[in-house]
């Protein structure tokens, strides 16, 4: 569907002056959630300024930052193929929006557990060699997330002690 041409105006015109880039878009082609997506882009490269210049368009103002490896004329350019950019994603964010919720809402209904359903089966390891599983067994019985052969779990004080002189949790020191 192509976008209405805007009567007497350009939907995107641009200007430079000093340091500061002016760029008037057009709310019909450009609506505000494009407009501040693209500008949230450049929030990192530029300082932006948001008005309203009239009733149909929006003026927006940007100023390279200091430190900035862009010139102002490529900040302009790159915020004016960014606006093309973030409408695709808006326009295709619309088209797919009713697939997107089905899909999100049918993983929600799939992990709600089922009184009285079996609980899910673990996945089975492929077949591994005998003496491989028989390892496997005995190790898992002898598992327990409580032991700490290497002492990681032990506090620091405890592992180490504290030092004369050092504040204790009250902030005095000993």
């Amino acid at each position: 569907m192509p976008a209405k041409k805007a009567q007497g105006a350009s939907p995107v015109a641009t200007q430079t002056r000093g340091s500061v880039g002016t760029v008037i878009v057009h709310k019909t082609l450009y609506p505000a959630d494009v407009l501040f997506g693209t500008a949230f882009g450049f929030l990192d490269r530029a300082y932006l300024h948001l008005d309203v210049q009239d009733a149909d368009r929006i003026k927006v103002e940007i100023e390279a930052r200091p430190g900035t490896r862009f010139s102002l004329d490529e900040l302009v350019g790159e915020f004016k193929n960014e606006l093309v950019n973030q409408a695709l994603r808006v326009k295709l964010a619309k088209q797919t929006e009713k697939v997107r919720t089905m899909i999100v809402g049918r993983a929600i209904a799939d992990a709600i557990p089922v009184e009285g359903a079996p609980a899910p089966a673990v996945p089975a390891l492929p077949d591994l060699p005998p003496e491989v599983a028989k390892l496997l067994a005995e190790e898992e019985d002898s598992l327990d997330f409580l032991d700490d052969p290497l002492g990681i779990a032990v506090p620091w004080e405890d592992k180490y002690g504290k030092k004369d002189g050092e504040p204790t949790k009250g902030g005095k020191a000993q």
